[in-house]
């Protein structure tokens, strides 16, 4: 077996090939008192495909890593979203007060990625900073935001039945939209797998007696512009059971 030395000079090599081979043998070792550095190599790699394994290696040992994770998620001279990425992976609750601040980085791409580990992790802290962010006009964010509530369940249902009386129309417009997408009785996010309940009838009674105007807009897209048949279905559904 090479040693783990070895691996971890490779690494730091100029060869992609290499790098890549070497992340991939990580996994016969025991790399504790190297996982700051495996962390740092991981935010800096330059290829997608390295840093891909290089987060598999990572994040396969939780409890060593996630330490080290919210330490690079707090400097500068990293990027910070293949940080959030690997964050999203290990999904510890206690991670939560250090991914919150990046919801709101102007970097979109960071926004987005801490938005999905917000919503991998599901915690109620959470909650309320990612409905905050509703209303988003670009497309990427807006689809970004969307999944991560999904992740949450009952508890964004609830939540999502509130913002549909908030006073700006962008806002009640993707508020709509998510709970839209919750009625499709195909999705299925982190709280659902976790529990094995499906949340879709909750979603459709909230927006059968919803107000808003904007709920027939999200209903009406969702019919004909929508790729999935279960949420098309639904959504024609609803349309009908609204008048």
């Amino acid at each position: 077996m090479t040693s783990l030395a070895t691996l971890m000079s490779a690494l730091r090599g100029a060869d992609a090939n290499l790098r890549q081979q070497a992340a991939l043998q990580l996994g016969g070792h025991e790399t504790a008192e190297v996982c700051a550095e495996l962390v740092e190599l991981m935010a800096s790699e330059p290829d997608d495909f390295v840093r891909e394994t290089l987060t598999w290696a990572v994040v396969s040992t939780p409890q060593t890593a996630t330490a080290p994770l919210v330490a690079a998620l707090e400097r500068d001279d990293l990027p910070q979203e293949p940080v959030l990425h690997a964050l999203s992976k290990v999904g510890d609750p206690s991670t939560v007060a250090a991914i919150l601040p990046h919801a709101a980085s102007e970097d979109p791409t960071v926004a987005a990625k801490a938005w999905w580990a917000l919503g991998r992790i599901a915690d109620d802290s959470s909650l309320p900073v990612l409905l905050s962010h509703l209303g988003a006009q670009k497309a990427e964010l807006r689809h970004g935001l969307t999944r991560a509530l999904l992740q949450f369940g009952a508890r964004a249902i609830d939540a999502l039945e509130g913002e549909l009386d908030h006073p700006d129309a962008a806002h009640r417009s993707h508020a709509a939209e998510v709970l839209v997408a919750f009625a499709n009785p195909d999705q299925y996010g982190t709280v659902e797998r976790r529990s094995g309940q499906d949340f879709s009838a909750r979603a459709a009674e909230v927006l059968r007696r919803a107000k808003a105007p904007e709920v027939d807009g999200a209903l009406l897209l969702a019919t004909v512009s929508d790729d999935r048949p279960g949420l098309a279905s639904a959504a024609e559904g609803l349309r009908e059971q609204r008048g």
